[in-house]
């Protein structure tokens, strides 16, 4: 009889295994990427476009592309288009990123055939009725007047152009005003400048047929849509900003919202990178986290309170985000200060490290659970041009990473003195 009082051995996790994902070009020149899975009955079919908010030369124009994509084809009105996904029950997802957007459906195998088509008249033949522009400006600039009440959404939207700098395509502080200059020609221009084999990217997985891929085929792989064959850069810009600090006073606010941070020099294919997100993730990167374990549980000033690392093609973004009771907001930032300080001039013990390692191979592992999130690991392998080795050579930092290398990255990277800071709230 099994003792339950004994808990059972921990095992270390020394390698995912991830399916092969298969290829083919159609003739057209849009490449196919798909991962089989025979027990699988659904079926997610992607599309990554070079349309991404590096694209847009106008601000909001990303978002509004994204939201009015199923606002209307040639052939059927928003309401028509919505009814039909819903009836094969398609969950669908079209999101934009700073360089791709993302149209994602999935679905019953069963129901393909019959979806396909209706995917197409998105892809090929959407046309931004004038009408659905209307609502949607009207929509947005009425929530505008809601976010700008949120201490939180402010601090997004000036933290992005602390960071980036005012005219960087990543920066998301706008007015109503940029709803307004939202034209219908300018989203016709986006959709058939950007939309188009050579720009894009087609995923497929779940249990795949040489069927399927011949209605993938027959659909997107023949001919080419659009008029414009320009393939766009992946290039994210600098940061552009010589800002170091915003603070926004909200008298009535009864929270203030924090966000710390600074661009560093590394990115995926940095020799660094593996050692800073470790480190980053022991600093604050999880629940366990010494930002949560002091701030949130020893001090009593917030709920929660995070770091992150959002990465790009040749540099990175370091932040510190929380909001806290107004009156605590010098003290949490002079913590977190505090913090980095320790973790720079102090080794963490073994311990603690071992808990971030356990934690961190967890969610390597959890990565490869079932044939999507094996499909979303190819995504991004394959739009950050990374190998298929990347997450074990992670693994394999992550058991190999001594305390001192953490406070070493840490060092390396981070200037107290640079640190950027936001506050919206009441100081």
């Amino acid at each position: 009889m099994t003792d339950r009082s004994i808990a059972p051995p921990v095992s270390g996790i020394d390698k995912i295994n991830i399916l092969s994902i298969q290829t083919h070009t159609f003739s057209n020149g849009l490449p196919l990427y798909y991962l089989h899975s025979p027990e699988s009955e659904i079926v997610q079919l992607s599309f990554f476009f070079k349309a991404g908010w590096i694209h847009q030369h106008k601000k909001l124009l990303t978002n509004a592309f994204t939201s009015l994509l199923t606002a209307g084809t040639l052939h059927h009105s928003s309401k028509e288009i919505a009814e039909l996904l819903e009836q094969y029950g398609v969950f669908y997802n079209i999101e934009p990123s700073p360089v791709y957007t993302k149209l994602q459906f999935t679905l019953l195998k069963k129901h393909f055939n019959n979806i396909i088509p209706v995917i197409e008249e998105i892809i090929k033949y959407s046309n931004f009725p004038q009408n659905e522009i209307d609502i949607y400006i009207k929509n947005n600039i009425e929530q505008y007047q809601t976010q700008i009440k949120n201490v939180g959404i402010v601090a997004q939207w000036q933290f992005s152009k602390l960071i980036y700098g005012n005219e960087h395509p990543l920066n998301k502080l706008h007015t109503p005003e940029d709803y307004q200059n939202i034209k219908r020609d300018d989203l016709l221009y986006f959709f058939t400048s950007h939309i188009h084999p050579k720009n894009g990217l087609v995923f497929l997985s779940g249990n795949i047929d040489e069927n399927l891929i011949q209605s993938v085929d027959n659909y997107f792989g023949k001919e080419s849509f659009h008029s414009s064959q320009n393939i766009f850069s992946e290039n994210v810009p600098p940061p552009q900003s010589f800002e170091n600090h915003i603070y926004i006073q909200m008298p009535d606010a009864l929270q203030s919202a924090i966000k710390i941070g600074i661009d560093i020099p590394i990115h995926q294919h940095h020799p660094d990178y593996f050692d800073f997100i470790i480190a980053n993730t022991l600093f604050g990167g999880y629940f366990g986290s010494r930002l949560m374990s002091v701030i949130r549980e020893e001090k009593g000033y917030t709920y929660g309170i995070y770091s992150s690392v959002t990465a790009y093609d040749s540099y990175s973004v370091f932040s510190i985000s929380s909001e806290v009771k107004a009156e605590f907001t010098k003290a949490t930032i002079d913590e977190v200060i505090h913090q980095i300080q320790l973790l720079q001039e102090n080794t963490p013990d073994e311990e603690e490290l071992d808990i971030v390692k356990s934690y961190l191979s967890g969610e390597i592992l959890d990565l490869t659970d079932g044939i999507l999130k094996q499909d979303n690991v190819w995504k991004m392998l394959i739009t950050r041009h990374l190998d298929k080795d990347y997450y074990n050579r992670f693994l394999q930092r992550i058991q190999s990473i001594q305390p001192s290398d953490i406070s070493n990255v840490f060092k390396k990277y981070i200037s107290i003195d640079t640190l950027k800071k936001c506050i919206v709230g009441k100081m």
